[in-house]
């Protein structure tokens, strides 16, 4: 067979792999929205786009608003949101002729005189989409109601967001979400379970005053700049295994109720755990503190796991019930340890070269 006989049969063999295993590739488009959505807000945006079209089929930050003043509940996934989202432009609401609002959670806003609050009553899912902007509750004082459940699952914050004050009455998924620079939750409220493992926290992460009712976790998050958890309040377990904190951050001042796990974090700067509460089991196996630990004052009225903790610094216990042997068994000694051998075996190669260098002058 010649040239060009192998030349056709490689080229038969490939089109008949093509006929039998077609390439193709998922083109940007709208999906249509599905039967029942008369009351949801639902934009969905399926395969990869070009910048061009992603603004083609953005939604717009207004008309989310107008959704939401509408009691619409909120369905986005792979869309590009323009504009800012500001939710203290949404109406004020009489607390008490409002009957979607638990009981339980009037009564915790009545007692700090609140008459009148915002209030979302559906869910608001906004899934792997990109937000250009701001989204921000704008709240210093006061209270904004998610009533149902709330998912930003895989969505990009290119800027910021702030939920300040906000009262998260159902679930709560944040996972995998990227915030490019604040992620605010100062006095925030979370009823329900709370899922921000995975995250990509920007130049400024803030829970000043969160309070968590439920379980809580952070595992395998990654704090690029300050993390702030100030007086937080943590009722049942909370989880921030695997997290890496890449620059300052405080726990000072905040009550873990419920067991906390610290395992296997990563701290590069300096971390303060000042008057901060334990109430049962911690754990901080396997942690790396790089930097500055301080327990000043801190408490721990429950069992503590330090095993194959690493200090680089020995860790401030000034006030604190900690016992010097719980962290230093396994702790900072062991890395002094671990520098006495390397000295001890630089000291014996710089041996070994003296006796060589000797018996070839000889």
């Amino acid at each position: 067979m010649g040239l060009l006989g192998h030349q056709g049969v490689l080229l038969g063999l490939l089109l008949g792999l093509l006929g039998l295993f077609p390439l193709s590739v998922e083109a940007c488009r709208l999906l249509p929205t599905p039967p029942g959505s008369e009351n949801v807000f639902w934009v969905h945006v399926e395969g990869p786009c070009l910048p061009a079209e992603e603004e083609t089929m953005a939604v717009r930050g207004a008309d989310i608003l107008v959704a939401l003043e509408q009691g619409r509940s909120i369905d986005l996934e792979g869309v590009l949101v323009v504009d800012e989202v500001m939710l203290d432009l949404l109406p004020l609401h009489d607390l008490l002729e409002n009957a979607d609002i638990p009981p339980a959670v009037q009564e915790r806003l009545q007692q700090r005189r609140l008459a009148a609050v915002r209030v979302i009553p559906g869910s608001l899912s906004i899934r792997y989409s990109r937000f250009e902007k701001v989204l921000a509750t704008n709240l210093v004082e006061g209270a904004i109601l998610m009533l149902g459940a709330v998912d930003f699952t895989g969505t990009v914050f290119q800027q910021s967001i702030d939920l300040s004050q906000a009262v998260f009455v159902g679930p709560l998924d944040f996972s995998k979400v990227r915030v490019d620079f604040e992620a605010f939750f100062i006095g925030s409220q979370f009823d329900q379970a709370v899922d921000f493992s995975h995250v990509t926290f920007g130049t400024h992460s803030r829970f000043h005053k969160a309070g968590f009712r439920d379980r809580v976790t952070f595992a395998d998050a990654h704090f690029t700049g300050v993390a702030e958890f100030l007086e937080v309040e943590f009722r049942q377990a909370s989880d921030f295994s695997r997290s890496h904190f890449a620059s300052g951050t405080g726990f000072s001042g905040s009550v873990f109720v419920g067991p906390a796990d610290f395992s296997a974090i990563t701290v590069d700067h300096e971390i303060y755990f000042r008057f901060t509460e334990f109430k049962q089991q911690v754990s901080f196996q396997h942690t790396q503190f790089h930097n500055v630990v301080d327990f000043t004052n801190a408490r721990f009225d429950g069992g503590q796991d330090f095993s194959g903790v690493m200090f680089h610094i020995p860790p401030e216990l000034t006030g604190s019930n900690l016992p010097l042997d719980a962290v230093s068994a396994q702790g900072w000694r062991s890395q002094q340890a671990q520098l006495g051998i390397f000295a001890g075996l630089v000291i014996l190669v710089l041996f070994y070269l003296w006796v060589l260098k000797g018996k070839k002058t000889a």
